[in-house]
């Protein structure tokens, strides 16, 4: 007789234990769906911070793309610049050259220099 009892009362434990844990209060219900909808908005915030950081990293690699044509032009002029300035220096040697020919160069008699 023991036995029964004591295996009726584990089976109204385990069936108190089902009914209490199986149902949820319309409370329980109402705070899940508010951290749902705040987890939701979060999200949503989330989201739209990442696009918003994409947006301004295309516009910051657009603007570091000009920025070296800019630099890829200015080295050009540098080197245009550089070579004219070695030409000129070349002129100036030839010419000073030159220079020094004619005044070295012996006037005839009579030939005014």
């Amino acid at each position: 007789m023991q036995s029964i009892v004591s295996k009726g009362l584990v089976a109204m434990a385990m069936s108190a234990s089902l009914l209490a844990g199986g149902c949820a209060t319309t409370e329980d219900v109402e705070r899940a769906q508010a951290t749902a909808d705040s987890a939701k908005m979060t999200a949503d915030q989330a989201l739209a911070a990442a696009q918003s950081a994409g947006q301004r990293a295309d516009a910051a690699n657009s603007a570091a793309q000009q920025a070296n044509s800019a630099a890829q032009q200015a080295q050009s002029a540098a080197d245009r610049a550089q070579a004219a300035a070695q030409n000129a220096s070349s002129a100036a040697e030839a010419a000073r050259a030159e220079s020094q020919r004619v005044r070295t160069t012996r006037l005839a008699r009579g030939e005014r220099g």
